[in-house]
C-alpha cells in the first residue's frame, strides 16, 4: 500500500460524523447519542471511524453549554412574565413582550455548523466518500446513502465538503418541505447540471443562443420560455388531443408482446429496451420527477412527449427490424443518464481537462442532436407546406412543435423545446411502466381487482382506448400511484437557497441545494402505514365500493410527500401526457393477459433514474374473452 493510500486511510478511521455527538429529538431538545452495548459510544453506521478522547471531550462540552443555552432561553419569558405588574397590560406592554418573545424565538435558531451530518476531512471534504477504491458510497447506491443519512441523523442531513460542488441538505420532513415550497420565489431554482449549461451555454452556444430549453436554466430565462409554452402544454385538452394516436402506437406494441412471448409465455429478459422503444415512439413522459436523482436526474424540468405526439412523426421503433436511428437515441440517451452522476458528483475535474465521462457526455448530447434536428427539421418543413397549401388537419395530427410555432412563430424555440422533450421523455415513462407491471405481477389480488375494472371497460381482450374510459379507470390511476410511491421514477427532488432560510430550526445560507429525498419519505411508516406493502386502496376515497375492506382507504395523505411531477411552477409540464400513456398501455396488458413474475424481489440502482437492473421476464397468460 503506498504512503498516500496509508495516510487517506488512516485519515479515513479517524472520521467522525458530527451527528454521533448530538442528536435532536422531536421537541428540540439536544441529547448525546445512545450508547452501545457495554457502555462504549455508538459507533456510526457506516463503520468509517470513532472520534478521539479529545474530540469526544469537546463534544461533551459543547453539549453541556448547549443544554444550559437553552434552559437559558426557556425560563426567559418567565421571568419576564413575573416582573410585568397586571396594571401594565396595556398595548404597549404586549407589543414589548412580543417582541421578547420574538427575540427569544430567533435566539434558539442554531447556527448552519451545527447541522448534523457526514463530516468532513481535512482539505478533501466528503468528496473521498464517492471517489473509487476508497470511498464508502457508490453512485449507483444512492437510495442506500439516503435512507443512511435518514436512519442516522433524522429530520435533516448535511452532506458539505465536496469539492467544486455546493452543500446539500437532505430534509426527511413533509412539513419542512411544505414550507420551503411555499415560500419559493416566483422563478424557483432547481439544482442543476453545470455540465448540461456548460453545454448550451458555452461548448454550443452557436446552436442554443439565449434559447436554452427548461433543462438546467433558470431566472428570466427559464421563465421566458416556460412561459411560451406553457399555454399548450399544460391545458388538459391538448394532452387528450393525443388518446387516438397514442392507442393506435400502444396497439401496435401490443403485437410486438405477442411476438416476443417465448414457448414459456415469456417476455426477454431486456424488455426495459423494448419499453424504451415504445416510449420513443409515442410519447408523453414526464419529470418532476426531475425531481431525478437527488443529484443528478433530479435537475431536469421536463418528461415531456416525443416522437408522435412532439413530431407528428413515427421513428419506427416498433418495427421487428428495429430502427437504427432509434436505437442510436436509446444509445446516446443512455449515455448521457450514465455520465451526468459522474460528472455531478465526482470532483468536477471535467473543468480542467476532458474526463472519459465529459467526453462521453459531450458525443452522446452531439449524437443525440444531429438526430433529433433531423427529424425536427423535417416536421416543421411539412408544417409549413401543409400551412401554405391550406391542408386541413385534424387535432391529434398536429404535433406539439408545430402548435408552438404557430404560436410564437419561433422555429429555434420549438427545435430547442422538442430536443428537451427527447433527451428526458423516454427513460422516465419506460421505468414507471415496468415497475407497475411488477408490482401488480406479485400481487394477484391487486391484479384480479384491476382486471375486474377493465373488464367492465372493454367487453372484449382488445381495448381500445378513448377519454371516456380513462376516466372510468379510477383503480388503474391508484395502481400507478402506489407503484410511484414505492418506486419513483427519480428519487428525490429539490431547489437551490436563492436566500438564507431557517429550516428545522437552523440557519440554512443561500447557495445552499436542499434535497427533498421523497423515496425515503414516501417508505417511511410516519406518512404510509405498511410501506413496504402495495395497497392502491390507500389512494381512494373511502366508502367506494373498490376501497371496501381497506383500513388505510381516505386516510389522509400528506401533499408533500410524495410528489412523482414535482410541486409549483417547476412541477413536469408533460404529466397530463405521461399518465395517458402509461395508463393506455397497462390497460391493455392487463386486460389481455395476466401477468406473473417468478424471480425474486425486483432490484434497483440510480442511473440519474432509479431503474430495475433485474431481468423483466414476465410471463403473460392469454385471459379468455
Amino acid at each position: 500500500m503506498s504512503s498516500l493510500r496509508k495516510t487517506t486511510a488512516a485519515l479515513i478511521r479517524r472520521t467522525t460524523y458530527s451527528a454521533t455527538t448530538t442528536t435532536t429529538s422531536a421537541g428540540g431538545r439536544v441529547v448525546p447519542p445512545p450508547a452501545a452495548e457495554g457502555g462504549a459510544a455508538a459507533l456510526p453506521h457506516d463503520g468509517v471511524g470513532v472520534a478521539t478522547e479529545i474530540e469526544k471531550s469537546i463534544a461533551s462540552g459543547a453539549l453541556q453549554r448547549r443544554q444550559q443555552q437553552q434552559q437559558q432561553v426557556k425560563w426567559q419569558p418567565d421571568a419576564a412574565a413575573q416582573q410585568a405588574s397586571p396594571a401594565a397590560a396595556t398595548t404597549t406592554a404586549t407589543s414589548t413582550a412580543t417582541t421578547a418573545e420574538a427575540a427569544a424565538a430567533a435566539s434558539v435558531v442554531r447556527p448552519y455548523s451545527e447541522v448534523p451530518g457526514l463530516r468532513p476531512l481535512p482539505l478533501i471534504g466528503n468528496s473521498w466518500r464517492f471517489a473509487p477504491l476508497i470511498g464508502s458510497y457508490k453512485i449507483s447506491d444512492l437510495d442506500k446513502v439516503m435512507h443512511d443519512l435518514h436512519v442516522n441523523y433524522g429530520k435533516m442531513a448535511k452532506v458539505g465538503g465536496l469539492i467544486g460542488h455546493p452543500d446539500l441538505l437532505f430534509v426527511f420532513d413533509g412539513d419542512e418541505i411544505r414550507n420551503i415550497f411555499k415560500k419559493e420565489e416566483a422563478m424557483p431554482h432547481r439544482p442543476s447540471m453545470p455540465t448540461l449549461r456548460h453545454y448550451k451555454g458555452e461548448l454550443r452556444r452557436d446552436f442554443f443562443g439565449d434559447v436554452a430549453g427548461l433543462i438546467g436554466v433558470h431566472g428570466p430565462k427559464w421563465e421566458a420560455f416556460r412561459q411560451e409554452v406553457q399555454h399548450i402544454l399544460l391545458q388538459p385538452q391538448t394532452a387528450k388531443k393525443y388518446i387516438p394516436p397514442l392507442n393506435d402506437i400502444a396497439s401496435e406494441f401490443m403485437v410486438r408482446i405477442d411476438e416476443m412471448r417465448n414457448e414459456r409465455e415469456e417476455l426477454p429478459d431486456n424488455f426495459l429496451h423494448e419499453l424504451y422503444k415504445w416510449a420513443l415512439e409515442c410519447k408523453p413522459s414526464c419529470n418532476n420527477v426531475c425531481n431525478v436523482l437527488v443529484f443528478t436526474a433530479l435537475f431536469l424540468d421536463v418528461h415531456l412527449a416525443v416522437g408522435r405526439v412532439s413530431l407528428d412523426t413515427r421513428l419506427g421503433c416498433l418495427k421487428p427490424e428495429g430502427s437504427a436511428e432509434a436505437q442510436q437515441i436509446i444509445e446516446a440517451i443512455n449515455t448521457f443518464f450514465w455520465a451526468v452522476p459522474e460528472l455531478e458528483l465526482r470532483m468536477p475535474l471535467w473543468r480542467l481537462y476532458p474526463t472519459k465521462a465529459y467526453r462521453s457526455f459531450v458525443r452522446a448530447l452531439d449524437q443525440f442532436s444531429a438526430i433529433c434536428m433531423k427529424n425536427i427539421g423535417k416536421t416543421m418543413d411539412k408544417a409549413d407546406l401543409d400551412q401554405a397549401s391550406d391542408v386541413h388537419k385534424s387535432e391529434a395530427d398536429i404535433s406539439i412543435v408545430e402548435r408552438i410555432v404557430r404560436k410564437t412563430g419561433n422555429r429555434k424555440l420549438a427545435a430547442v423545446l422538442a430536443l428537451d422533450l427527447f433527451l428526458v421523455g423516454v427513460d422516465t415513462t419506460s421505468v414507471a411502466a415496468s415497475s407497475t407491471i411488477y408490482q401488480l405481477a406479485k400481487n394477484p389480488e391487486k391484479q384480479q381487482r384491476l382486471f375486474e375494472e377493465l373488464k367492465q371497460a372493454f367487453p372484449t381482450r382488445d381495448a381500445q382506448i378513448n377519454q371516456h374510459v380513462l376516466e372510468q379507470m379510477p383503480y388503474m390511476r391508484a395502481c400507478v400511484k402506489e407503484t410511484l410511491r414505492m418506486r419513483p421514477v427519480v428519487i428525490a427532488n429539490g431547489r437551490s437557497l436563492q436566500a438564507d432560510a431557517v429550516i428545522n430550526g437552523y440557519h440554512i445560507p443561500k447557495g445552499t441545494h436542499v434535497i427533498f429525498p421523497h423515496l425515503v419519505l414516501s417508505n417511511d411508516p410516519t406518512y404510509f402505514p405498511e410501506p413496504k406493502r402495495f395497497i392502491p386502496e390507500r389512494w381512494l376515497k373511502q366508502g367506494t365500493a373498490l376501497a371496501e375492506g381497506c383500513p388505510h382507504a381516505g386516510q389522509k395523505i400528506h401533499p408533500f410527500v410524495s410528489l412523482p411531477f414535482g410541486y409549483g411552477r417547476r412541477m413536469c409540464v408533460g404529466r397530463r401526457f405521461a399518465e395517458i400513456e402509461l395508463h393506455t398501455l397497462l390497460a391493455k396488458i392487463f386486460r389481455k393477459y395476466k401477468v406473473s413474475y417468478g424471480a425474486e424481489e425486483f432490484v434497483y440502482r440510480v442511473n440519474s433514474t432509479y431503474i430495475p437492473q433485474s431481468p423483466l421476464n414476465f410471463k403473460l397468460t392469454l385471459r379468455e374473452e
